[in-house]
């Protein structure tokens, strides 16, 4: 498959080597705009092409002259593309909550397991108060809490010696998000309707 994905690759940079080619000799500049700006503006986009076609030819040669490395970098080009379309967002971590909460909601306080309910309280809780956010950095995002409301205006927000630093920061991530699940949620969770302490 990944094969052909590169085959196809191939393909299509050698149609638009062509395609450029077959443009750069069919635009042609009216006498009337010699000396203006327009000349000047037709130059920088003939050699902004000149240049991509080049780049194109490059590329043709270096796959034809090395396809495993052609192979190795669309494997991880296309990894790297489905992991970024796959992050999950603030909308689907918020769905996740409520879904689970419904679901503890109709299960008997004594089966409840005391860990996710606790952790499903915090969630609730950052809500509730405004400082839980959300941070996406492609192909993974982050649900993080901060000791203020964005709303609030106190001057431990405002003053820079009180923002926690890098490491303090790292405690306060609550979730990762990572190919299409949210997976503290997900593991805290599991396992909902199993109280441990019950004998």
């Amino acid at each position: 498959m990944i094969l052909d994905i590169s085959l196809k690759m191939l393909r299509r940079v050698s149609k638009a080597t062509y395609t450029i080619n077959n443009l750069q000799n069919k635009v042609k500049l009216p006498d009337r705009f010699k000396g203006t700006i327009i000349e000047t503006w037709a130059k920088y986009w003939k050699n902004l092409f000149i240049d991509y076609r080049q780049m194109l030819q490059d590329l043709r040669t270096d796959i034809q002259d090395d396809p495993r490395k052609a192979l190795k970098w669309t494997t991880i080009i296309i990894t790297v593309a489905a992991l970024t379309k796959n992050t999950p967002n603030e909308f689907d971590f918020r769905d996740d909550m409520k879904k689970i909460t419904n679901e503890v909601i109709l299960v008997s306080e004594d089966c409840r397991n005391p860990k996710s309910i606790e952790h499903l309280r915090l969630l609730q809780q950052c809500y509730n108060e405004g400082n839980i956010h959300y941070r996406n950095l492609g192909i993974i995002a982050f649900m993080y809490t901060s000791d203020l409301n964005a709303s609030c205006d106190l001057y431990k927000g405002q003053c820079s010696y009180l923002q926690p630093t890098y490491l303090n920061s790292l405690s306060r991530i609550v979730d990762v998000g990572f190919m299409g699940r949210w997976w503290n949620i997900y593991i805290k969770t599991t396992n909902y309707d199993v109280n441990p302490e019950t004998k």
